[in-house]
C-alpha cells in the first residue's frame, strides 16, 4: 500500500498482536518505515477494500512490548475483524492478545 494512501487520523489502534516478524517479512516482504513524532516504526500496511487499511505496527528503537499495534480504518474497527486479519495474515502461530475495550461491541 502506497504511503500517503492512508492518513494517521483515518485509523485507531484495534489491537496488540502477538506476531513474528521474521515471518512477516518472508510472507509479506519487508517493513517500511514511518516517522512521527513520537518514533521511528516498523509498519506493515495492507488495504483489503477500496477505502479500508490495516496497520501493523512496531517501536524500531525501543519497542514497550515484543507484539505489534493493529490499527485499522473505521470499517475494520471490531474484535471479530481482528480476529480475522490475524487468521487471513497466514502467520502459523500469530495471535490477538489485547482488543481495544472501544471496540467491545
Amino acid at each position: 500500500m502506497p504511503e500517503g494512501d492512508v492518513s494517521s487520523r483515518d485509523v485507531k489502534w484495534l489491537a496488540e498482536v502477538d506476531i513474528d516478524r521474521v515471518a512477516l517479512e518472508e510472507r509479506w516482504g519487508r517493513a517500511e518505515t514511518a516517522c512521527d513524532s513520537l518514533a521511528e516504526w516498523l509498519c506493515f500496511a495492507f488495504s483489503p477494500a477500496e477505502g479500508e487499511a490495516f496497520l501493523l505496527l512496531r517501536e524500531v528503537e525501543h519497542p514497550p512490548t515484543p507484539q505489534f499495534g493493529l490499527s485499522v480504518t473505521s470499517g475494520l474497527f471490531s474484535p471479530s475483524a481482528a480476529h480475522r486479519i490475524v487468521e487471513v495474515l497466514g502467520i502459523a502461530g500469530a495471535r490477538v492478545v489485547q482488543v481495544n475495550a472501544e471496540a467491545a461491541p
